[in-house]
C-alpha cells in the first residue's frame, strides 16, 4: 500500500505542469537500514507556483483518503510550506513544497544541507536539475559542542523549573506539574545529546527529538530514564523529579568536564536541596 501511495503521488506530480522536481528526503532515502514500515515519507516538492498551494489544498484528496492533514504557514527560514498528511490505512506524508528556486539556489551552492547529508532520492526531476545536486555522505552532521553561555542558560532552565515542582505538588497542581517537567524534559533530552557527542564524538549520529534514542545512548542512561516519567499523583512525580535531577546533574557535570566548562554546583545544591525526599527515600 506504501508503494502504491508513494506511486499516486509521483504520477500526480509529473501531471502538474508547475512541479519540476519531486525529492524523497528522511529515513526512506537513508541507507542505514533505519526505515522500516512505520516510517513516514518525506517529500520535498520544487514548484514554479508555490501561492497556489498556500492557499488550496484540495489537491492532496486526489492522492488519496485524507484522515488529517496539518497546514503549516511558510516557514520564514528556508521558504518551505508543509503540508502534515495522514491518509486511510494510517501512511503518513508530510510534503515541503519549496519555490524551485530554493533547489536551484542549493545546486549552485554545491554544497548540501544537514537532512540531505544523510540521504535523498529524486523521484521526478523535469528539467534535470536535481540531478546536479551533489552526492551525500549519508551521515548526520557534526555536532560542535555548545558555548559555554548556551550551556549554562540551558543548566539554568533545568534547575528554574525544577523547582517549582515541589511547590506545585504541595498544591495538587498536578497538570503544570506535568508542564513544568515537560521543559524539564526537554532540557534533559538536550543534556543526553551534548553528552552523547561529548563522550562518542562530534560525528556520532544523534536523531531528532529523541528518536531511536536507545540506538544512540548509553544503555546506562536509557535504563535511568524509565524512572524519570512519574504517575499523574503526587507521589510518583516527586520520585519522578528526583530521579530526572539525578540523571541530569550525573550528565551535565560529565558533559560540563568533557568541554571545559564549569559545571554550577551551588545552583544545584540550593535548589535541589530543597526538596522534600521522595517516598522510598
Amino acid at each position: 500500500m506504501s508503494d502504491e501511495l508513494l506511486g499516486r503521488i509521483v504520477a500526480w506530480a509529473d501531471r502538474q505542469p508547475d512541479i519540476r522536481a519531486l525529492i524523497m528526503t528522511g529515513s526512506r532515502a537513508r541507507e542505514d537500514g533505519s526505515a522500516d514500515e512505520l516510517s513516514d515519507y518525506d517529500l520535498e516538492v520544487f514548484t514554479t507556483a508555490q501561492a497556489t498551494y498556500e492557499s488550496d489544498s484540495g489537491w492532496i484528496g486526489e492522492l488519496g483518503k485524507v484522515w488529517v492533514c496539518l497546514q503549516l504557514p511558510v516557514r520564514e527560514e528556508d521558504g518551505y510550506l508543509m503540508r502534515l498528511v495522514v491518509f486511510e490505512g494510517g501512511l503518513k506524508v508530510d510534503f515541503g513544497i519549496a519555490p524551485v528556486e530554493v533547489l536551484a539556489d542549493t545546486v549552485a551552492g554545491r554544497q548540501l544541507n544537514d537532512l540531505y547529508e544523510r540521504g535523498y532520492r529524486v523521484l521526478l526531476d523535469k528539467d534535470g536539475l536535481a540531478a546536479q545536486l551533489v552526492d551525500p555522505a549519508y551521515e548526520g552532521p557534526l555536532r560542535l559542542p555548545p558555548a559555554e553561555e548556551e550551556f549554562w542558560a540551558a543548566v539554568e532552565e533545568f534547575w528554574f523549573e525544577a523547582f517549582h515542582i515541589p511547590r506545585l505538588l504541595q498544591r495538587n497542581d498536578l497538570w503544570v506539574v506535568k508542564l513544568r517537567d515537560w521543559t524539564m524534559k526537554q532540557r534533559l533530552l538536550e543534556m543526553i545529546e551534548w553528552h552523547a557527542t561529548a563522550t562518542k564524538g562530534a560525528q556520532h549520529d544523534v536523531w531528532h527529538i529523541g528518536k531511536r534514542m536507545a540506538e544512540w545512548t548509553e544503555p546506562e542512561v536509557w535504563r535511568r530514564l524509565h524512572s524519570t516519567f512519574g504517575h499523574f499523583d503526587g507521589a510518583d512525580s516527586l520520585g519522578a523529579l528526583h530521579a530526572t535531577v539525578e540523571l541530569y546533574r550525573d550528565l551535565a557535570t560529565e558533559t560540563a568536564a568533557a568541554f571545559g566548562f564549569v559545571y554550577p554546583d551551588e545552583l544545584d545544591r540550593a535548589v535541589s536541596g530543597s526538596f522534600p525526599p521522595a517516598a522510598d527515600g
